[in-house]
């Protein structure tokens, strides 16, 4: 029985902050649940709509909604009308949650003494992604510049509050065999993205593969002077490197939840040497949030 209170109790609190974290408002008309992300003297809210988001700013007793449309950038000047009672400027500051947080977090350190300025957040997005692809694995011997497929399993998180352009993610990929190729790996690394341009439901990024543990097999064919083939001496093993190789693709939002992601990897590497070959490695895939 004492472990059923427990067990209830512990539901209520989970319940009731739910409950807090959220909250009813009529603007406009509109009867909008809001999120609230800042609470002090200028409080900051939000709501998602379709692929999109709303953002809300409270003072005293006036809610007004920030206005990007079109990306008129109006946003900016509300946010400085609102905050005339003090220096500070919102010529940076974008239309995305994170940077609206940290601009509403510097305005209340500043009229309110006793302000806790924190910008952490514990909502880490994840992803989940497949991709298919062919590579002519540039970093290997390949001298008949032979297509081989590949396939990969990709796994990313980032907090899309306080920094959605960077994205840190873990990698299995598998290159396999050909007819006049028979080299295949698998290796598992770990990358960095960055988002160079980042708009709702798509984005350009860079990507940077910074550790990789691989096993290999290969077939290497021993010439003589003619060129003629006069052994194959298998090579098989793992290593590890820091290739510091450098990628870059695209992920298309579908729905809310799933996206299109098209990559050109491992174009150049500021460790490894290339085999000559011009580098030819395109993905496909598919991703989906957790």
């Amino acid at each position: 029985m004492y472990k059923i209170k427990i067990i209830l109790a512990g539901l209520f609190i989970c319940f009731a902050t739910n409950l807090v974290a959220q909250e009813t408002y009529i603007i406009k008309g509109d009867t909008l649940n809001l999120q609230r992300e800042v609470k002090g003297p200028l409080s900051l809210f939000w709501v998602k709509e379709g692929l999109g988001y709303r953002y809300f700013v409270q003072k005293g007793k006036r809610m007004i909604e920030l206005r990007n449309e079109d990306n008129s950038q109006i946003f900016k000047e509300q946010l400085e009308e609102i905050t005339a009672d003090v220096k500070i400027k919102a010529q940076d500051v974008k239309f995305v949650l994170y940077s609206l947080k940290h601009f509403i977090n510097r305005y209340n350190a500043m009229v309110q003494e006793d302000y806790e300025y924190n910008e952490a957040s514990d909502n880490i997005k994840q992803r989940i992604g497949l991709f298919v692809g062919l590579s002519n694995n540039k970093f290997t011997e390949n001298p008949h510049n032979v297509l081989a497929p590949v396939m990969a399993l990709e796994y990313e998180f980032f907090d899309p509050n306080l920094a959605p352009r960077h994205v840190a993610f873990l990698q299995l990929r598998q290159s396999f065999k050909q007819d006049k190729y028979r080299y295949s790996s698998t290796q598992f690394s770990l990358n960095y993205r960055f988002k160079a341009l980042y708009f709702s439901g798509f984005d350009i990024h860079i990507d940077t593969e910074l550790a990789t543990f691989l096993y290999s097999e290969d077939n290497i064919r021993i010439t003589d002077e003619s060129g003629e083939v006069t052994a194959i001496k298998e090579d098989t093993g793992f290593s590890f490197t820091a290739p510091f190789s450098f990628g870059i693709g695209s992920d298309i939002q579908l729905t809310e939840n799933s996206f299109i992601s098209i990559s050109y990897n491992d174009f150049f590497s500021i460790v490894l040497d290339g085999n000559g070959s011009f580098p030819i490695d395109f993905t496909v895939g598919y991703k989906y949030n957790l």
